[in-house]
């Protein structure tokens, strides 16, 4: 990008050049981020192979059994880590950013970061879509209503004792747990508390009843064939034979026994669902295959260095970000959200790939998170960007001296709390979806700007 075209002088975030310069910000780099899911994977196997090397080799090392217990620990919230930065790719995919071409965008989204967390890009779509459209609606924000079910949405102002105070509370497992599960009924199954679903139709389980049945049928049969079978390759011979039958079975089943909304899938729910089953049939056969092969307890590192980080360390990131992006914030354009310039670890495993930069993505999101930095720098050129937009330093301790901007926590408080009742409905985040009920759609947004004034 020439530099001519963003050191202009402008006066308002109207002006052409902005306009112009935002053209070239949005272009998508297929290649970048290959690498960056290449990178992401890299990063996992090193942590999970290092820790399995260790845990099958630390009696050779002369090492007591007392160490698996801090290397466990270790390797919990580096792949929490992980696992976080594939829900960041996703959401790259869930803006049709992640790569140019939708088909592939979608399918490398479900296959590479949606389906080893165990939910579905579609899904996760109708529910970031719909928090960009209506941020922080307290009645159609679904990220709003996610963690209000889940109980971990706060009374915000907040003291910055009582921010501490409830942020130690989410270390409970107990409310880890409770996240994950609320979390998989909105990016998962699907819910119906979301403004795009089809006013008086309750969505249809039929699909995902057939997908539970078949992989409880799936576990049972991998665990018969395990003990009764002396060949392994009986195992994926089996599985895959019960695949194609499923699979059969999706493709006869009618439109409505799917999930369905306003908003029109790429790729349609019957192959998305007979890809998720393949996946866990493909995951479940290899742990088996693995164990009879080797006498390794394949099944126990998965749930140890997969489920365990996933249900703790990735489920306490997710909060981390989740509260404090939007908790405190306003409805309005540049009130809705902050920057966060935080610690390397932190922007890794709590902010990935530009979650950290969330106001300039969340006034143009059609632009790549490799580019938000670049965006906000030129923001901060334009008056009324600069004198409404709120730069975070630090989480819990300011690396400032003397501080000048607030950290994560004092921004949750009343200093920072929204003084306007202003209004902004996204029109930039939804002008690359389709939709099925434009009509029905327009009264949400008439709604919501008519309901501006409640506090969220």
């Amino acid at each position: 990008m020439s530099t001519s075209t963003i050191d202009a002088p402008a006066k308002t975030l109207s002006d052409p050049e902005l306009k112009a310069a935002l053209q070239e910000l949005r272009r998508t780099d297929n290649v970048r981020n290959w690498w960056f899911v290449v990178r992401t994977y890299l990063y996992l196997a090193l942590v999970i192979g290092g820790a399995v090397w260790f845990f099958e080799n630390r009696e050779d090392l002369g090492i007591g059994w007392w160490a698996n217990v801090p290397v466990a620990l270790v390797a919990i919230v580096l792949v929490g880590a992980g696992q976080h930065q594939l829900s960041g790719l996703a959401h790259e995919g869930s803006h049709y950013i992640l790569f140019r071409n939708r088909f592939v965008n979608d399918l490398a989204s479900d296959l590479f970061t949606m389906f080893p967390l165990f939910a579905s890009i579609y899904h996760y779509r109708l529910q970031h879509l719909a928090h960009h459209q209506f941020v922080n609606d307290p009645d159609r924000d679904p990220d709003v209503s996610q963690l209000k079910t889940s109980g971990h949405w706060l009374g915000f102002p907040l003291a910055r004792r009582d921010v501490i105070r409830a942020f130690a509370r989410q270390l409970s497992p107990f409310r880890l747990i409770r996240f994950m599960r609320i979390r998989a009924q909105y990016n998962a199954t699907g819910t119906d508390k979301n403004p795009y679903m089809i006013k008086g139709q309750k969505p249809s389980k039929g699909a995902v009843r057939v997908g539970i049945l078949y992989l409880l049928a799936m576990v049972a049969t991998l665990t018969a064939l395990f003990y009764l079978a002396d060949d392994w390759w009986v195992m994926p011979a089996a599985a895959f034979a019960m695949w194609a039958v499923v699979v059969a079975v999706f493709m006869k089943l009618p439109d409505h026994k799917y999930h369905q909304s306003k908003l029109r899938p790429v790729i349609h729910a019957r192959y998305t669902s007979a890809l998720r089953v393949g996946f866990i049939t493909l995951l479940l056969t290899s742990l088996a295959v693995a164990t009879k092969l080797t006498g390794a307890p394949a099944v126990p590192y998965f749930l140890l260095l997969w489920v365990a980080p996933l249900f703790t360390a990735f489920a306490f990131f997710m909060i981390l970000r989740q509260l404090v992006q939007h908790g405190n914030g306003g409805r309005g354009w540049i009130n809705n959200t902050r920057t966060f310039l935080v610690a390397p670890f932190i922007r890794f495993a709590v902010f990935p790939f530009g979650q950290d930069y969330h106001l300039p993505h969340h006034m143009y999101a059609t632009v790549p998170h490799y580019r938000l930095k670049k965006l906000h720098a030129l923001l901060m050129r334009y008056d009324e960007y600069r004198a409404e937009a709120l730069e975070v330093h630090g989480y819990f301790v300011s690396p400032e001296r003397p501080q000048v901007h607030p950290t994560v926590v004092d921004v949750l408080g009343s200093e920072y709390a929204p003084r306007t009742a202003d209004v902004h409905i996204d029109a930039e985040a939804v002008s690359v979806v389709e939709f099925n009920d434009k009509e029905g759609l327009a009264k949400e947004v008439e709604l919501s700007k008519s309901l501006g004034e409640r506090p969220v």
